[in-house]
C-alpha cells in the first residue's frame, strides 16, 4: 500500500530579515502590473458601479483644476437616502451612456490620476483587480480574473500555486480598504481562527492534487464541505475544534487516489441534461455580453449546434457535435493544460475566503460547481468552433465570464432551480454537473 500522505502547508516563508509585519500572497501576485492603455477589456468601459468612499469624495468635493473639478461635481454622485451608504461606499461614479469612465482619456488614461496622482483615486480603482483580505488577524492578497493580465498570471501557471509569508503590499497597506474578512461574526479566538484556516488548507490541497482528476477533485471537496457543515450545523455543536476528526478522515484518503477516482466514476452521467441546464439561459447572456464575451459565446453556441442559435436544444445532433469537439479538441488541449482550470479553482477560494463568507458551504459550492461547469462546456464549444484551443482564447473565455457574472449571479438561480431535486438539497445532487462525458 502506498505511503499515506498529510497535506503540507502551503505557505512557504521568505527569510526573514527584519521583524516587520508579514502578509500571505499567491506566489504570482507580485508579478502582476496593470498595462493600462495596452488591456484589451479596460475596467474602465465596463459599466460598474464604482463606490467612492467619504474621504476621496471629500477630496474631489475640493478639488480646483480648471478641467476635471467640473467633471468631478457632475459625474460623483452620493448615494440615494434609501441605498446603504458606508464610508466605503458613500458615493458613486456616473458612468456615461456607453458604459465608459467619464474620466477615462482617449489614450485610456486616467484624468484622474493624470491631473492629481494615483493618491486620489477612490480605494476601488486604486485597488483593482487586488483584493485585500483580512483572515482573523492575517492580511492576504490576491487577484481577481475580470482583469485581463491579472487572469493570465493566475490561469497560465503550471506548477501547483503556493502562498508566500513576505512583507506587505506597501500600495494595499497605505490605504483602509478590505474586501472580505473572516470572521464577519461570532468568533474571535485565535485557535479558532487557526483550526478553520486548516480547513482551508485542506481544500486547497485537494484542489491541487494532481494524481486525481479535477472532477473527482471537486467531488472530493463537495464530500469535505458536506461532512463539516453536518458538524457545524448540529444542534449541540460549540467549537470549531469538532471538525478535527473530519479533516483528519479526509488526510489519509490521499494514500490512494485510485480509490477516490473509482467513486467519481460511479456518479451518474446526464450529458444531455447538463447541457439543457447550461444552455437554457444562454440566449439571456447573449443579449447582454460586451463583445468580448460575446465573441466566446457566440463561437461556443456555432461550435455545439451550429450557426443558428434558434436551434439550441438537446437532440442527437448536439451531443453528437459535444463529443466530437471534446475528443478531437478540447481534450487534447487540455492533456497539457488542465492546470488552468485548477488555477481558477484555487484562485476562487484564495481571493473569496471560500467557503466562510457570502452564503451556505451548500450555495457556495453549487456557485463554484455550476461555473466550473459553464466554463467547461463553452470551452467544448469554442474548441469545436476553431478546431483547437489557445492559451489566448482560453484566457479570454474565462477573464470574461468572470467579469460578465461578477456583479450579476442571477443565473445561478436559474441554473439550480433545473437541477434541484425536490427532496432536501445537498452536495451530492449537484455533482453530476461535474461529469464532462
Amino acid at each position: 500500500m502506498a505511503k499515506k500522505r498529510r497535506p503540507k502547508s502551503i505557505v512557504k516563508s521568505k527569510p526573514k530579515m527584519t521583524a516587520r509585519p508579514q502578509a500571505v500572497f499567491p506566489d504570482y501576485y507580485p508579478k502582476f502590473r496593470c498595462i493600462g492603455s495596452e488591456c484589451e477589456d479596460s475596467c474602465c468601459i465596463a459599466g460598474w458601479k464604482i463606490p467612492i468612499d467619504r474621504v476621496t469624495w471629500l477630496r474631489y468635493q475640493a478639488c480646483q483644476h480648471e478641467t476635471l473639478a467640473p467633471l468631478l461635481r457632475s459625474h460623483v454622485i452620493l448615494g440615494k437616502e434609501n441605498s446603504p451608504q458606508s464610508e466605503q461606499t458613500y458615493a458613486y461614479i456616473k458612468m456615461q451612456a456607453d458604459l465608459r469612465c467619464p474620466f477615462l482619456q482617449p489614450d485610456m488614461l486616467c484624468m484622474i490620476q493624470k491631473e492629481l496622482g494615483s493618491e486620489a483615486l477612490s480605494d476601488t480603482c486604486a485597488t483593482y483587480p487586488r483584493f485585500h483580505n483580512l483572515f482573523g488577524a492575517q492580511h492576504e492578497y490576491s487577484l481577481g480574473i475580470s482583469c485581463p493580465e491579472a487572469a493570465r498570471q493566475v490561469l497560465l501557471h503550471p506548477e501547483p500555486i503556493g502562498l508566500i509569508m513576505a512583507a506587505p503590499d506597501a500600495d494595499l497597506g497605505a490605504r483602509d480598504f478590505i474586501n472580505f474578512r473572516v470572521p464577519q461574526i461570532g468568533i474571535s479566538d485565535p485557535d479558532q481562527i487557526s483550526i478553520m484556516n486548516d480547513l482551508r488548507s485542506l481544500m486547497l490541497y485537494i484542489l491541487q492534487f494532481r494524481e486525481l482528476t479535477l472532477g473527482a477533485r471537486m467531488m472530493l471537496l463537495g464530500n469535505l464541505l458536506d461532512e463539516v457543515d453536518r458538524v457545524i450545523s448540529d444542534p449541540g455543536f460549540k467549537n470549531i475544534a469538532e471538525i478535527f476528526p473530519v479533516l483528519s478522515s479526509f488526510t489519509t484518503l490521499f494514500a490512494e487516489p485510485s480509490f477516490i477516482e473509482t467513486q467519481f466514476e460511479q456518479i451518474p452521467i446526464d450529458l444531455p441534461r447538463k447541457l439543457l441546464a447550461i444552455t437554457a439561459f444562454l440566449a439571456e447572456f447573449l443579449h447582454h455580453a460586451d463583445p468580448r464575451f460575446a465573441e466566446c459565446l457566440n463561437a461556443g453556441v456555432n461550435g455545439l449546434v451550429g450557426n443558428e442559435a434558434s436551434r439550441l436544444g438537446v437532440g442527437a445532433d448536439l451531443l453528437a457535435r459535444y463529443h466530437n469537439a471534446y475528443d478531437s479538441y478540447y481534450l487534447p488541449y487540455f492533456r497539457d493544460k488542465g492546470y488552468i482550470l485548477e488555477n481558477y479553482l484555487v484562485n476562487d477560494v484564495f481571493s473569496q475566503l471560500f467557503p466562510f463568507i457570502h452564503g451556505s458551504f451548500l450555495d457556495l459550492y453549487r456557485k463554484m460547481v455550476f461555473n466550473l461547469s459553464i466554463i467547461q462546456v463553452f470551452m467544448v464549444g469554442m474548441a469545436g468552433h476553431y478546431q483547437g484551443l489557445t492559451d489566448m482564447r482560453v484566457v479570454q473565455l474565462i477573464q470574461s465570464f468572470a467579469r460578465r457574472t461578477a456583479h450579476d449571479s442571477s443565473y445561478l438561480g436559474k441554473l439550480t432551480e433545473a437541477v434541484a431535486s425536490k427532496e432536501a438539497p445537498s452536495f451530492a445532487e449537484v455533482m453530476w454537473m461535474l461529469k464532462e462525458r
